[in-house]
This record gives structure tokens, sequence and C-alpha cells, in this order.
């Protein structure tokens, strides 16, 4: 039976993220959260329409685009505020996928009162929210009063699941955290990395043929430059390795808050001579053929359970990791055997296990090869694939566009 045109085949995106209205009147998101809506337009078979919330406050985030209609791969809206004007939205889709916040409790009572699917995304587990609190908040009345919202947080989220089609969960720990609630839960490591951008065989090849040589360390770091991505802790690292004789280079990709604090430190401790603040570059044309061709090891000081798209994506170009044992780490080193975990704020520890990794340069090329072989099986195309399927799967979409998958 062929589906009637009127069937609902829209599925509808609920961003986290804000909008700002751009100079020439678009509207203006990250690249990186537009071409992951692209892919997964590319497995849904329908339209696929964004709504965001519109904000004068831009995102700390280093890849923002103005879009004007017409030049996405998919649609992009301004969310309608008004509950009776979001349901007038929302009534006709075939699926919603929200980021799962104590602020969309009330899209799912929503969406549960118009019959339509939606299907949330995870990516801080309450762990990390309280590791994220903690790195950011140093007055104690008001880190209290934080704990309780975000206790008060996360009794809303847990209600919310049960009410929810599906979860998709970024990384280990909100997998873990939640699966046992919703019975429709993935798990996926977000990723911007394509097949066809994998380090090849060949170029591996002569990465690890470099790397055996025994030449100096490339350590590397890339990452908005804040406190919780640990960026502090990496100054304390290399000066142990530099205590320690080993020889290396550390570049550090990024920008941030911390960047004059970081640049005083590596001057404080001498480091000037090893360590460089690299800015920032393109994510296709600078940040990944970087890695490929100039990183040994990416050094990650996490305070805090991050599910980044930073580690898969290290992966892909044959840079293995080591660093702090935040949960979201653990969890991934687990699944690919690609990295090496060190206690956390524990420098001494991280740079005792980078001066063996520069003795034993072999064990450097087994973990890089692992690390390449986990990215492989999670590629950008086929996270998105994965989760489109998904989305499929739990939609309200005609029996006939559900087929196959």
């Amino acid at each position: 039976m062929i589906a009637a045109p009127d069937a609902p085949r829209e599925l509808v995106l609920l961003p986290s993220l804000t909008a700002q209205r751009g100079p020439r009147g678009g509207l203006i998101l990250t690249r990186k959260y537009m071409t992951g809506t692209a892919e997964i337009a590319r497995t849904w078979p329908g339209p696929v329409t964004s709504l965001a919330r519109l904000s004068d406050t831009p995102t700390t985030d280093m890849d923002h685009t103005e879009y004007l209609p017409g030049e996405a791969e998919t649609e992009l809206e301004i969310r309608p505020e008004e509950e009776e004007r979001l349901a007038a939205r929302l009534s006709s889709a075939a699926a919603v996928l929200g980021f799962l916040s104590r602020e969309e409790a009330g899209t799912a009572r929503l969406c549960r009162r118009l019959g339509v699917p939606i299907v949330f995304t995870a990516e801080y587990s309450p762990t990390t929210e309280r590791q994220i609190l903690d790195a950011e908040v140093s007055n104690p009345i008001l880190r209290l009063r934080r704990r309780l919202w975000l206790w008060r947080t996360e009794r809303i989220r847990r209600k919310v699941l049960g009410i929810a089609a599906g979860l998709h969960c970024s990384g280990t720990p909100t997998y873990e955290a939640y699966r046992d609630l919703n019975r429709n839960t993935l798990l996926f490591f977000d990723n911007r990395v394509s097949r066809d951008g994998v380090i090849s065989d060949a170029d591996f090849a002569g990465k690890i043929a470099r790397l055996k040589r025994a030449a100096p360390l490339r350590l590397v770091f890339g990452g908005r430059l804040m406190a919780m991505k640990g960026v502090m802790e990496l100054p304390r690292v290399a000066a142990d390795l530099a205590r320690r004789g080993v020889p290396f280079q550390f570049d550090i990709f990024g920008s941030g808050p911390l960047k004059d604090a970081l640049e005083a430190q590596i001057r404080d401790q001498g480091l000037q001579d090893r360590m460089a603040l690299c800015g920032v570059r393109d994510f296709d044309t600078g940040w990944i053929p970087y890695l490929k061709e100039q990183a040994d090891l990416f050094v990650c000081c996490h305070p805090q359970g991050d599910p980044s798209s930073t580690y898969p994506e290290v992966m892909s170009c044959g840079v293995p990791i080591a660093g702090y044992d935040n949960e979201a780490f653990c969890g991934i080193v687990r699944e690919s055997r690609g990295g090496w975990v060190a206690p956390m704020f524990d420098s001494a520890t991280l740079a005792g296990t980078i001066a063996r990794l520069h003795e034993n340069r072999d064990e450097i090329a087994e973990t890089a090869t692992r690390a390449r072989d986990f990215a492989r099986q999670h590629v950008f195309e086929q996270t998105f694939a994965n989760r489109a399927a998904h989305l499929i799967r739990v939609s309200r979409l005609p029996a006939d566009l559900k087929s196959g998958v």
C-alpha cells in the first residue's frame, strides 16, 4: 500500500544550540550542527527541518556559519515560543528529535498529546554535569545551589524518558545511566570525519614508520581553551616530561577564555621552545590534515565526561589518546583500546605514561592501529545513518517508507 500524499513525513529537530540573526538577515548556527542534519536527511525519507530558538548571544563554538533560506541542505526556522503555535507546527511531524533537558519536558508532554513520537539526545550524564560545575564554579554557595538545580533537573529528565519514543546516547556515560529507562536506546559516538577522511593505509604506514624512528614525540591538543577542557593541566604534563628528559613538541589548537593564562603558564614553566599555541584551524583543511601528518599522540586532560567528538575524530587520523580518566574517555578506551588512562588531575602519572611510550614506540603503533580501526566503524556517514534509521523505526512514517529499516 502506497502512503497517502498527506501522510506525516517530516522530521523536526529541536537543537539545544540557539541561532543568531546574521548580517545578511539569515540565521547563524554551527557548521557542525548543520552538516549533521544534512547527513540525517540522506537516510530520512522526507523533509528535515530544524526549529531553533533565536538569541542575541553567540555560542562559544568556533564554526559559526550564516544560512539564508535555501542555502542549507535542510530547512531552518525560528522555533515558535507559544505552546499552541509549537503544537500546530509539530502536529504533522512524523517524528521529533530534541535534546534531553528540563526545558523540553513540556515538549515531551505536548508530543504525547499530539501523538507525535519524540526522541531525545543525551550528552551529559549526571556525573559529568557535576564535574563541569566543579571545574567552572569555585564559590561553594553557588556550587551548592547549582548542584540542587542539577538534582532536580535529573528527576525531570528521568520522567521525560518514560514519555519519549526513544533515546540517542552520545558516548557510554549517558548510555549506561539511561538505557534501562527507555527500551529504544541507541549508543553512538559523535564524529564528523567521513569514510574517505579516515587516514589511508599508505599514509598510516608512513606515519608509523616515522614514529618508529624515535624522533621527538609530536604531542597535540585541540579544543576550546576553557576550564571544562582541562587546558591548564597541559603545561604541567609538559613540564614533567621536560624534567624526565623526554624529547617532544607540543602543539595546542583552539581559542577560548584561558588563552592568556595558558600562554603565561607556558612562559612561567620555560616551555616556549616546546609548546606552541597554534590558534584555530579549519576542521577539514587544517585540523584533520595536521593530525594525519604531524601528530603522534593526543593529550587530553578533560576533567569531566563530555562525550567529545574529538575522541573518534582524532583516532580516525591514526592518533591514539592519553588522558585523564573521565567517564567518557574511559568508555571510549574500553570500546576501542585506542588510548591510555591516567588518574584525574595526576599530571605526573600521565607524563610518566607518555615517557614510557617514548621508549616503546611499538605500543604507540599498535594502539594507533586499534584507534584507527575503531574510528572506521564509527565514521560520520555510518553514525548518522544509524541515528536516522532508529528515528525511522520509532516514527509514524507510513509503513512503505519504514520498510527495510
